[in-house]
């Protein structure tokens, strides 16, 4: 159910067990919130193992990439030791299920060498100045403009008593979650990572890639991952053989296990991302499990990384939903103290892409233009003035999600303690620590036209024939990458919706009129399957040119289900979804 005030609400029944760090903890007092006496009922857990999978074969079923462990334990305390990372908990009432739940644990072993090799570097941790830890909390597809509308609890806490540094002028430097994750946390290009020698395979998602974690993990942080829509997550397993996960602490298995076991939408409707997993918002077990985390590692630095995409990732104004769960996750990570030696970044990839604001101006400006809200320490600033004086400075200049990696680079080797230093090299951005020249450009940032929110355009009458041309030159680029996948129908212009025309921002003063480079920015609908589309097109000596990827901005559902290529899939209507012919 949903109130009235965007809270939803996952069951108004109490669950029956939950956790205190590597205990789990039964209330039998809450037996009745079931209509029965705990010494009516039987309850035990089964431990959750990961599968490993051969990344060449890899399929995306649930039950490929975690199981439940055969031996069932009964549960005949109130609080049990558990030693497993995760678990399955049933109860049942006369041999009727009555109850279920999943819940995770943080083994100690785990990281007990990067700790023993701490202390003995530095004995017992205090909140100290030096080797910072890391927290990445993501919610996906908010961008900043409804971080503000829908989340305005949030907002304020962080920007007045969290005092964190605000990117105002951050613009994302691709489409969806995969390839600015990529530029964030390994600082290349989509198709630069095509190119690398790891290989991503086409449904590997760059396990085996340098993530940045694995950096900092070299140098030795704990690291973590969590997050709550793990079918259509980053990051799922390691090579053919790899015996340890991606990170020390690794939710996606036990996580896998809840989506299939647990998991509902609170009768809101359907979502690519269960809303619920079982009594709890899904979100908010992210929440906890970086909370939890933060308890377990509070001698040791690490890295954290965790994404929340099951409220916001479909619906504009499910970010409501989240403003509630996501102030109280920032309250209680302050108030406990995990902020004293770390920096967190709570951030979104991008805003809306589809649906009837996306198809408007404002819409497309915003789906450029995600939330990134940095908190530090609060000794930081004192500490570290210059550092501090850069960074309120560059909230107000362009920044990019290349940035973040550089960023974090210089989180991991303190480079914000010796600024005189040559800055960081890297092919992308720079790191925010230094101050963001006033001057910089999209080009500057690795942002594409396409993408820039920082065009000066104007309106253009959706019948213009200037338009009409750009989209048919937008419909045969398409056609041509298509015809690589001949399960796929080739496109047809339907009609344009709208238009927007401007002039090359970093264009000299033009000889003559041929040598004016325009940009277009044109929607499309094309046929089969009414696919709304969004092209950047330049032109220039009568030449066309696509600058970037073309957006698709309204949902695909199964149209394209005969093909997996990650940027095809966008545009492709499968042959076998044409009318029979009768």
């Amino acid at each position: 159910m949903k109130t009235e005030n965007g809270k939803v609400v996952c069951s108004t029944r109490r669950p029956l067990t939950e956790t205190k760090g590597l205990v789990l903890r039964a209330f039998p007092d809450r037996a009745g919130d079931y209509q029965v006496t705990w010494a009516s009922i039987n309850c035990s857990y089964q431990g959750i193992r990961r599968i490993q999978q051969d990344p060449n074969r890899y399929n995306t079923n649930c039950d490929k990439d975690s199981r439940v462990k055969e031996s069932v334990i009964p549960i005949t305390r109130w609080e049990t030791a558990i030693q497993e990372d995760g678990i399955l908990v049933r109860c049942t009432h006369n041999n009727t299920l009555i109850y279920k739940n999943v819940h995770y644990f943080l083994q100690p072993n785990r990281v007990q060498d990067k700790r023993d090799q701490f202390q003995k570097a530095h004995g017992t941790r205090q909140p100290r100045k030096d080797k910072l830890s890391v927290i990445i909390m993501g919610t996906d597809a908010v961008s900043r403009g409804n971080l503000r509308r829908h989340m305005p609890m949030t907002f304020q806490y962080l920007k007045h008593s969290l005092e964190a540094i605000d990117l105002q002028g951050f613009n994302k430097v691709a489409d969806n979650t995969d390839p600015n994750m990529m530029a964030a946390l390994m600082g290349m290009t989509y198709d630069e990572l095509m190119k690398h020698p790891c290989q991503p395979k086409k449904n590997a998602k760059f396990d085996d890639c340098p993530l940045i974690w694995k950096e900092f993990s070299k140098q030795g942080y704990a690291t973590a991952y969590g997050e709550d829509a793990p079918w259509m997550g980053l990051f799922h397993y390691g090579k053919v053989g790899y015996v340890k996960e991606p990170t020390d602490y690794y939710n996606r298995p036990y996580f896998l296990i809840s989506e299939k076991e647990i998991s509902h939408n609170a009768d809101i409707g359907s979502s690519n991302g269960k809303i619920c997993q079982g009594y709890n918002l899904s979100m908010s077990v992210i929440h906890d499990y970086s909370l939890s985390v933060a308890e377990a590692l509070q001698d040791i630095p690490y890295f954290g990384y965790y994404w929340s995409a099951s409220l916001t990732h479909d619906y504009l104004t499910m970010a409501k939903s989240a403003d509630e769960p996501s102030l109280k996750y920032l309250q209680e990570i302050y108030s406990k103290g995990y902020l004293e030696h770390t920096i967190l970044f709570f951030i979104s990839d991008h805003g809306q892409r589809w649906g009837d604001f996306r198809s408007t101006y404002a819409g497309m400006l915003e789906e450029r233009l995600p939330y990134v809200m940095i908190v530090f320490p609060p000794w930081f600033k004192d500490q570290y003035p210059e550092a501090w004086a850069n960074l309120l400075t560059n909230t107000r200049r362009l920044t990019s999600t290349f940035d973040i990696y550089v960023t974090l680079l210089d989180i991991l080797s303190q480079a914000y303690q010796h600024l005189s230093s040559e800055p960081t090299a890297s092919v992308h951005g720079q790191s925010l620590f230094r101050e963001v020249p006033l001057e910089r450009t999209c080009k500057d940032a690795s942002v594409s036209e396409h993408f820039c929110a920082c065009q000066l355009t104007t309106e253009v009458d959706a019948t213009d024939k200037r338009l009409k041309t750009v989209g048919q030159f937008v419909v045969r680029q398409l056609n041509k990458g298509l015809n690589a996948f001949p399960q796929c129908v080739p496109l047809k212009l339907e009609r344009v919706l709208r238009g927007r025309l401007g002039t090359a921002s970093n264009s000299t003063v033009p000889r003559d009129t041929e040598s004016v480079a325009i940009t277009y920015s044109v929607a499309i609908v094309t046929s089969p399957g009414e696919a709304e589309l969004e092209a950047t097109v330049k032109y220039h000596i009568r030449q066309h040119e696509l600058v970037s990827d073309v957006s698709r901005i309204n949902q695909y559902g199964n149209q394209s289900h005969c093909t997996t290529d990650p940027v095809y899939r966008k545009y492709c209507y499968c042959r076998d979804m044409l009318p029979k012919a009768t």
